[in-house]
């Protein structure tokens, strides 16, 4: 029907118009109305083409995502049989032993499916790598489309990972710098005005990293984010457990060399000096220099000669018959069950005053260290200790230069060995964005040193290998510098180290999602 304009009831001009004009408004509203109808019917046209277009794509997208939760699922089931490989590997030392060699274990072979998780079921096959590790690969698969997943993981039986030990928290001190090697704690990492300038080496805690208010680390703790990615991480889930050191077996090895509570010129075991052939007995015969000083249980050296400094300073690797020295490629346990104190300073090895021991330093007590160290020789550089090394101040980073740390030798490299007290590095100093250089270190013990009490730095003394202190560590810095910006006790890191252990410490060296086999 057609709508037809009236003038019924006009009488005048004037409601003329003013119907006119209401009639024109019904009009232009009628219009925009069919505009908008047109483009509705335009939108249901335009929707009626691209709806089934839609309706493919979100069927498909559901499929997906259907197929990636069950490939998550068997993913999840691969991680599963990985961790089930990974602790029956460290069950035992034995087991990791045995496994570490190629001996197959049943269940751990690709022979037996493992359906304890709902969803699916998994199955691992566990074998020796490289440099005495293990291999294990996790298989997953989901019960209703049989996806199925695989990883592959490396882990090796690192006893000795971190260059620096301690059973919790790890206080990170002045007194002490650490090379090629990461800080890994059981609990928080804690750093001091000194340490919290150097953001060198890497540092991994289970809980928090702690720098100052100057020099801060972790500042939304325990919210993310929990890593700069280059030097610190914290809530990091991959830190190793604890060695369980054997200490019954290590101080049986130490009677058996004669290296057991040695003080200096205190009478020891009867012992013939393997150099020399002289008959130690009723005396120490770890100081083949000189006699012992008054008050002591004296005694005449084989050599002859008089004593330089205190007393006759067993430690030192020109004089002991069992130094690194005489024996080079011996390792020997040097045991304490107190305290013990390493002491003596000379100006050149011929003084015999200074340290250098090498093997497994066990101190139940205290150890106070009032030595320098004259151990020079070229040792091991763990692979890639750059990584240790990407920055060493808050805004001084790696360089194409080499000699910037040890064993320096150029961008993000680094070499495989290092001439102790031969080859020198660069070092942070004050103001601490600067670098002193022409350092050269020489090395008062070579080995893995414990320490059941607390530290105590009177002279500084480097290490090449790894320290566990159980207390605390106190440095006395020398004058002129107080906060010990340019002296320091050096610890070397070396990955080489190995320690009788009551269980196994796996830390895992690689990772990879690889292609799986085919399941019967």
């Amino acid at each position: 029907m057609l709508w037809t304009p009236t003038f019924v009831g006009v009488t005048n001009v004037k409601e003329f118009m003013n119907h006119y004009t209401n009639m024109k408004k019904n009009i232009l509203f009628r219009k925009d109305f069919g505009q908008i109808l047109v483009g509705t019917l335009l939108l249901m046209l335009l929707l009626l083409a691209i709806v089934p277009a839609v309706v493919q794509w979100v069927q498909s997208e559901a499929r997906t995502s259907v197929k990636n939760q069950k490939s998550t699922a068997a993913l999840n089931l691969a991680e599963a049989a990985v961790n089930r490989g990974y602790w029956k590997a460290k069950s035992s030392t034995g087991t990791f032993a045995e496994m570490s060699a190629g001996t197959p274990f049943p269940g751990y072979q690709f022979d037996k499916n493992y359906g304890d998780i709902p969803g699916g079921e998994y199955r691992i096959l566990i074998t020796s790598a490289a440099n005495g590790g293990i291999t294990i690969y996790g298989e997953g698969r989901d019960n209703s489309t049989h996806e199925l997943r695989e990883i592959e993981a490396i882990f090796q039986n690192e006893t000795v990972y971190s260059p620096l030990l301690t059973q919790g928290n790890v206080s990170y001190s002045k007194g002490v710098s650490i090379f090629w090697g990461p800080i890994i704690s059981q609990g928080n990492i804690t750093l001091d005005n000194t340490t919290a300038q150097w953001y060198f080496p890497q540092k991994y805690a289970r809980a928090d990293v702690i720098g100052t208010a100057a020099n801060p680390r972790d500042t939304s703790w325990p919210l993310p984010p929990n890593t700069d990615g280059i030097e610190w991480w914290a809530n990091y889930p991959k830190v190793p457990e604890l060695p369980i050191l054997d200490f019954a077996a290590l101080r049986s090895s130490a009677a058996a060399t004669h290296t057991l509570n040695v003080y200096g010129c205190r009478k020891s075991s009867n012992y013939t000096d393997p150099t020399t052939g002289a008959n130690m007995t009723g005396r120490a015969p770890w100081a083949n220099k000189g006699t012992c000083p008054t008050g002591s249980p004296h005694y005449s050296s084989p050599t002859g000669g008089a004593c330089y400094g205190p007393y006759c300073h067993f430690g030192n690797n020109w004089n002991h018959p069992f130094s690194p020295q005489y024996h080079p490629n011996t390792n020997y346990v040097w045991y304490w069950d107190g305290d013990v104190t390493f002491t003596g300073q000379g100006a050149a090895p011929s003084a015999g005053l200074d340290s250098g021991l090498q093997g497994t330093i066990i101190v139940r007590g205290k150890l106070t260290i009032d030595s320098g160290g004259d151990y020079d020789y070229t040792g091991h550089v763990p692979a890639n200790a750059w990584r240790q090394h990407q920055k060493f101040t808050e805004t001084r980073y790696d360089t194409p230069a080499s000699g910037e740390y040890p064993a320096d030798i150029g961008y993000h490299q680094s070499a495989a060995t290092w001439a102790f007290g031969t080859n020198s590095f660069c070092f942070p100093s004050k103001p601490p964005n600067t670098m002193t250089c022409g350092w050269v270190n020489t090395v008062g013990v070579r080995g893995f040193t414990y320490v059941g009490g607390n530290l105590i730095i009177k002279n500084f003394m480097d290490f090449n290998g790894a320290v566990w202190v159980n207390g605390s560590v106190a440095a006395s810095c020398p004058s002129g510098d107080p906060n010990c910006l340019s002296s320091f006790c050096g610890i070397f890191y070396n990955d080489q180290l190995q320690v009788p252990t009551l269980n196994v410490v796996l830390v895992q060296t690689d990772w990879q999602d690889t292609k799986p086999q085919s399941w019967p």
